[in-house]
């Protein structure tokens, strides 16, 4: 062995020795290195250690094989301890992640079920009400969950914002317990569908219906008597080509006894007596909407204003009809009267039919005998509980069963008082109000008197408004303030102490920042 390898292994076996082999492998890697030609000088070496203490009384140098055989074996004894490290660390991690399944219980959990319990027992979905203004849609989502939820007024586009509503069955999954009807449906209240808004608060409303029709699983397509269309061509297109289920509610039947039925029946019948058909008579064709038309698709009629018109039905079977050939894949056709309340026979037929049970065949035979077009397929009586059941997916509740909604008690008394300003004040001014709640004080467990304190300001755009909405005296603000808190009681269930403030907000309905702040737009 030359000189210069003994100064390197006496150098190393002294580290060894001193440290206690505190790094084992960093001696295995220098005497490989050693090995292979890569270390020339024991210079190269950083050791740390002065020349004069590399070597301690008595110590006998070892040899060049007998120092390779110690490195290799503490290269050895540290790989073991490694593996036996890395063997405790992932039994260690795996008994986390088994606790970490185990849920947490506390108040207002969601029950807990394992996968199979959600596969084969438990459906959730979500359901979104898609229509023109004024349709009924609020008033139908009320029905539904047998709950005033929300605000319904006798005025188009009441409804600003996408309201949840939550509906989920009666029974409860347990052990043992293999309900079919165990479901959970969670419905969507939307903005009435415009053609071309007007403003920045439009653009908002529209952007809800896009994204109700998005997240839905079921697409609930609300109409009237009159066959009253979704105006706008492009929302209509993305229901028509989607693949998810489409029922169509045919609501406000009621009204059928109040039209002159004679003067409009089917196109083929459609005579004025005079032996000419009049099947483009105005009684038969309603005005949908008017769009200006390119050079290309009206060829020699450059420009000119085309108007888009639909057929106006009169009758349930006209309806079902009309919209059978509007939608040919919709699952089923379902006339109703919302405002008749939960109990309609046509409300508790298209609950029952989402919810799967208990007995769907029944619901449908309580409507009567089954128009021509009501279910996709032709000679269909009805539904059995089985295709009923496999409209909502199945998977686990999202929300716990006593939950109604996931909006708060101050969303819905602004809701109350908007709907109270669109009832109480003339045609035009309720939509250019707002209604901010500044101010919503509970009682608290030791007060004697139960008494909810609210302080909201009403947004208008202009002064001159302003002047409307207080009216004289101060009149109009508190005809308005009186008949809001009768409601606000009544969906509270206790008193209400309530003020009312009116303020300027100048084009608050085109400012996109104040939008953002009011809830309209996405921040």
């Amino acid at each position: 062995m030359s000189p210069s390898s003994l100064v390197l292994v006496q150098i190393l076996t002294a580290v060894w020795v001193n440290v206690n082999v505190s790094s084992a492998a960093f001696a295995a890697t220098a005497a490989a290195a050693f090995v292979n030609g890569n270390v020339k000088n024991h210079a190269n070496l950083n050791v740390g250690v002065n020349a004069k203490n590399t070597v301690k009384e008595g110590f006998v140098p070892q040899t060049h094989d007998s120092f390779l055989q110690l490195a290799k074996k503490s290269s050895d004894s540290t790989a073991s301890t490694s593996t036996k490290r890395s063997i405790e660390e992932e039994e260690e991690e795996e008994e986390e992640e088994e606790n970490d399944t185990v849920p947490l219980n506390y108040d207002g959990r969601i029950k807990y079920y394992d996968d199979d319990t959600l596969r084969t027992q438990h459906r959730c979905g979500f359901v979104s009400l898609i229509g023109a203004p004024n349709m009924g849609k609020s008033t139908l989502l009320n029905a539904l969950l047998q709950e005033t939820l929300c605000t319904a007024t006798h005025r188009p586009q009441t409804t600003r914002h996408s309201i949840l509503g939550v509906l989920s069955s009666s029974s409860s999954i347990s052990d043992g317990d293999h309900d079919p009807c165990c479901c959970q449906l969670c419905f969507t209240d939307t903005p009435g569908v415009i053609d071309e808004p007007a403003y920045k608060l439009q653009e908002g409303m529209m952007e809800a219906v896009k994204g109700a029709l998005v997240d839905s699983d079921v697409i609930l397509v609300v109409t009237d008597l009159f066959s009253t269309p979704i105006p706008d061509d492009v929302t209509f297109a993305r229901i028509k080509e989607s693949d998810k289920v489409k029922i169509v509610v045919i609501n406000k039947i009621d009204l059928v006894d109040r039209v002159n039925v004679g003067k409009s029946g089917d196109d083929d019948d459609d005579d004025d007596g005079n032996g000419n058909n009049n099947s483009n008579n105005k009684n038969n064709v309603q005005l949908y909407h008017k769009k200006t038309s390119s050079k290309e698709d009206k060829g020699d009629n450059d420009g000119e204003e085309e108007e888009k018109r639909y057929k106006r039905t009169v009758t349930v079977a006209q309806a079902v009809q009309n919209w059978r050939e509007i939608l040919p894949d919709a699952l089923a056709i379902i006339p109703l009267t919302a405002s008749a309340g939960g109990k309609d026979v046509g409300v508790v037929a298209l609950r029952t039919l989402l919810m799967g049970g208990p007995d769907v065949p029944a619901a449908f035979r309580d409507l009567g005998r089954p128009l021509d077009g009501m279910f996709k397929d032709k000679g269909v009586m009805f539904l059995s509980n089985e295709e009923a059941r496999g409209i909502i997916p199945y998977g686990p509740p999202l929300y716990d069963e006593d939950t109604l909604t996931d909006r708060s008690e101050r969303f819905f008394a602004s809701e109350i008082i908007r709907a109270t300003l669109f009832c109480k004040l003339g045609k035009e001014l309720p939509y250019c109000c707002e209604v901010i709640i500044d101010e919503f004080r509970e009682p608290k467990p030791q007060d004697k008197r139960k008494l909810t304190r609210i302080m909201a300001t009403i947004c208008v755009e202009r002064e001159s408004q302003k002047g409307i909405v207080v009216g004289k005296g101060g009149v109009k603000i508190k005809d308005v303030g009186v008949e809001a808190r009768k409601q606000l009681e009544e969906f509270l269930q206790e008193k209400v102490h309530l003020k009312l403030n009116v303020k300027v907000d100048k084009n608050w309905r085109r400012d996109e920042s104040k939008l953002k702040a009011y809830g309209y737009l996405k921040k």
